[in-house]
């Protein structure tokens, strides 16, 4: 008997793995690291300083250093304003790293088929800030710990206590994830696959006989042909245009200035989860239709006009990208 090279088992689990998601839809769930102490911060900060240092290293020089070598790396040579120097990944994991190596090959694939239907693009740019670092496998490059609420990223002795947990379903089949860096912290976005049959069982539950279409506009963002009428406008807070004038007047690069940097920041979050938080409550109420028909409007066009302002601010353009990915059909008209 011959028994399967480590290839060919890694092929078929991949074949049986796409087989079951065509039976799946995704879904991503927000956690936020808490309790985190300054020893924790130092940590975190230090993970994504070196990812920065090894996207750039990559990218500064991608035919010569984007290989299967990469992930092996132990230090990387980063400009500085006195020259060149090299710099250790003490925290940056081989898997990690692979991520991050994917990453580059996904950015270099959607420059190229753009260029392809005819885009003028240039070549990959260097990083200032890294925010976002791929988590490729469960179970390795990052580990859930359900029972105590925290979870174990690569690299890093210690395991991190999380607030959310409880949204993640009992039969959800956990797949990558992204820790991301925020002004308020640090989240880990788990990307979990659940059963389309459950999904739609649960929505259906919940709906009604009727369809509903959608008109889109300036003074009413959303008009429904039930009657309903949808009414949001988050705009600039005045702290932020104070924040903004604080920061003009800084020197930039100082210590001050990056300070105001990471308030505004801060409050540019706020203002955007607003946002978020307002047409999240709009897809809810949609979710009861069984069928949506949408108006079809160019609304990048309206950012151009005299309401781009208005528009801006209410985020409208969102509604269409959501609403496609709702369990219901949808149907442009």
């Amino acid at each position: 008997m011959i028994l399967p090279s480590k290839a060919e088992k890694i092929k078929q689990s991949l074949k049986q793995t796409k087989e079951k998601r065509k039976l799946q839809t995704p879904k991503v769930f927000q956690l936020k690291l808490q309790n985190l102490s300054k020893s924790d911060l130092d940590t975190l900060n230090r993970l994504f300083l070196e990812a920065k240092w090894f996207y750039n290293y990559l990218v500064a020089d991608i035919d010569n250093r984007l290989n299967k070598k990469a992930e092996k790396l132990k230090e990387v040579k980063i400009k500085t304003p006195n020259g060149f120097e090299k710099r250790k990944l003490i925290i940056l994991g081989s898997q990690i790293k692979q991520g991050i190596v994917s990453k580059i090959k996904d950015s270099l694939k959607a420059l190229k088929n753009l260029k392809e239907k005819g885009y003028k693009v240039g070549k990959l740019k260097f990083k200032s800030d890294f925010k976002s670092i791929p988590l490729k496998q469960y179970g390795i490059t990052y580990k859930i710990d359900f029972e105590r609420n925290r979870i174990k990223i690569q690299g890093i002795k210690k395991w991190f206590r999380v607030l959310g947990l409880h949204q993640i379903p009992e039969n959800a089949d956990i797949a990558n994830a992204y820790l991301v860096k925020k002004p308020s912290g640090f989240y880990l976005y788990v990307v979990c696959y659940l059963w389309k049959e459950e999904v739609l069982k649960e929505i259906k539950q919940k709906q009604i006989s009727i369809p509903v279409g959608i008109d889109l506009g300036i003074k009413y963002q959303l008009t429904l042909t039930t009657g309903e009428r949808f009414k949001w406008y988050i705009p600039e807070t005045k702290r932020l245009k104070r924040l903004q004038k604080i920061l003009a007047r800084k020197k930039k690069g100082s210590r001050n200035y990056q300070k105001i940097k990471r308030l505004i920041q801060k409050e540019w979050e706020y203002i955007t989860n607003k946002r978020k938080d307002a047409i999240n409550k709009v897809i809810s109420h949609l979710k009861k239709f069984p069928f949506i028909a949408v108006q079809k409007d160019d609304i990048k066009s309206w950012h151009g006009g005299l309401f781009g302002k208005q528009v801006q601010n209410t985020g409208i353009g969102g509604i269409t990208v959501r609403l496609k990915h709702l369990a219901t059909t949808i149907a442009p008209t």
